[in-house]
C-alpha cells in the first residue's frame, strides 16, 4: 500500500505569484537600502567581478528576487504539508506569521551566504577573509530583508486572492 501523495502540479494563483513579485521587489528596496546606508552596496557585484555603479541595484534586486523565489516555494510547500503544524499552515495568510518565518529566513540566509559563503567564495577567487565572517550589517539588512518579505508576501496575497 502506497501512502504517497499526488505528484500533479498544481499552478500558483494570482496572489501567490502577484504576492512574491511585489513582496520581492520591496524586500529587495530595503535590503539595498540599509546595506547602501552601509557604503557596501558595491560589495554585492563584485563577488562576481563586476564594478560599475550602474548595476549595484540589479544585482540587489536579482538576488533579492531569487531568495523570495526560494522563500514563497518552501512556504508554500511546507504549509500544504498533510502534517504541517497549524502556525506553519497559517503563514501563507498571516502577516504576523510569515514575519516571523521570514526573520528566521533571513538569518538562515546570512549564516549561509554571508558568513560562510562569502568566505569561501572569496578564498575560491584568490582572496583572504576570515570564516565566519561577522559583517553585522548585513545580518541586520537581510534579517530585515527577511521580515518585510515574509510580512508583504501574505498581505499581497490575501488581498489579490479575496481570501
Amino acid at each position: 500500500m502506497s501512502y504517497g501523495r499526488s505528484s500533479r502540479y498544481e499552478i500558483p494563483s494570482d496572489g501567490t505569484i502577484s504576492g512574491a513579485v511585489i513582496a520581492a521587489l520591496l524586500a529587495s528596496l530595503t535590503f539595498g537600502e540599509l546595506v547602501a546606508a552601509t557604503g557596501h552596496l558595491e560589495a554585492i557585484p563584485a563577488l562576481y567581478g563586476v564594478e560599475s555603479a550602474v548595476n549595484d541595484w540589479a544585482f540587489v534586486v536579482a538576488h533579492g528576487f531569487v531568495a523570495a523565489l526560494a522563500f514563497v516555494a518552501g512556504l508554500t510547500r511546507a504549509a500544504n504539508h498533510r502534517f504541517a503544524p497549524a502556525p506553519l499552515a497559517a503563514a501563507p495568510y498571516t502577516p504576523f506569521l510569515g514575519g516571523c518565518l521570514g526573520v528566521a529566513y533571513g538569518t538562515v540566509c546570512w549564516l549561509v551566504g554571508v558568513a560562510y559563503g562569502v568566505p569561501l567564495w572569496i578564498e575560491l577567487t584568490g582572496g583572504t577573509l576570515s570564516l565566519p565572517c561577522q559583517h553585522g550589517a548585513s545580518l541586520m539588512a537581510l534579517i530585515a530583508y527577511g521580515a518585510v518579505l515574509g510580512t508583504w508576501y501574505p498581505l499581497i496575497r490575501t488581498a489579490v486572492d479575496g481570501r
